[in-house]
């Protein structure tokens, strides 16, 4: 099932900007990965709102230029109101007919290819957008290493009992089966017309402070769909008990959420 992007709401947009600390770092690391410098082009792709490409806009300085997509126009709009002198436009992955060839040095994605579709026709779009020797850099989820890791845990514990037992559409997330596996993800870029340069696979800790915010946070992150696994009268006791299931995790540092991610740079040669 394809991921619907029509469940993203204004409330979402904001609790992910007030959530997603643990995503920020993350593509602060990409960027330093990625060693942008003064005066560097760089399209943030799957902006979301803003964070990110505020700050590599700082790291660029006057002399670069930063621009920013995002299919959710909520989260555009949250983002034109944090950074003037950003762009920021209504945008998606397998489509950057808006800007010409070669028209940046770097593209980043950060926590955004495992919702995309058609990844193979946005790596030759990164390609295309990307000047020769410019770089790509992706944070992303693995299909294997999503099905592992505090978040697993605690939705399979609650998945697998009554009311939510056979009745649970797993495909209704999309990430679960749009997401590639390591080996699947390495087959895509080693067959696209970049060239990849590393990849490693990296954990993932984000803190929490109540366990109704671990929820907020992957509804917000999944903009609206993680609770469409279940039916609609379900929902509101699902996100009951998985808040309740976070919270019997807290402990003195608040509700601690493990994982692990891929993160991988290539080049266009």
């Amino acid at each position: 099932m394809t991921t619907s992007l029509s469940h993203d709401s204004r409330h979402l947009a904001e609790a992910y900007d007030r959530l997603s600390d643990v995503q920020f770092e993350s593509g602060k690391r990409l960027a330093h990965q990625l060693a942008i410098s003064d005066g560097e082009r760089v399209l943030d792709v799957g902006c979301g709102t803003g964070r990110l490409a505020h700050f590599i806009a700082e790291r660029v300085g006057a002399r670069g230029a930063v621009v920013g997509i995002d299919p959710l126009e909520e989260r555009v709009t949250l983002a034109r109101a944090r950074a003037a002198g950003i762009r920021f436009e209504v945008g998606r992955a397998e489509d950057l007919g808006a800007f010409s060839d070669g028209s940046f040095d770097v593209v980043c994605m950060s926590s955004v290819f495992h919702w995309i579709g058609d990844k193979a026709k946005a790596l030759g779009e990164v390609h295309r957008v990307l000047r020769t020797g410019g770089r790509l850099g992706v944070t992303t989820l693995s299909r294997e290493l999503s099905g592992v890791g505090t978040v697993a845990d605690v939705m399979r514990a609650v998945l697998q009992r009554p009311p939510y037992a056979a009745r649970v559409d797993l495909s209704a997330l999309a990430v679960a089966s749009s997401a590639p596996t390591t080996t699947e993800l390495i087959d895509l870029i080693v067959a696209s017309p970049l060239r990849l340069d590393r990849l490693f696979v990296t954990t993932t800790a984000r803190t929490h402070s109540s366990g109704e915010d671990a929820v907020a946070f992957l509804e917000s992150s999944s903009f609206g769909n993680l609770l469409r696994i279940v039916p609609e009268e379900l929902r509101p006791s699902l996100r009951r008990e998985l808040a309740e299931a976070f919270e019997q995790r807290k402990d003195a540092r608040g509700v601690v959420v493990d994982g692990w991610g891929t993160l991988f740079v290539a080049t266009r040669p």
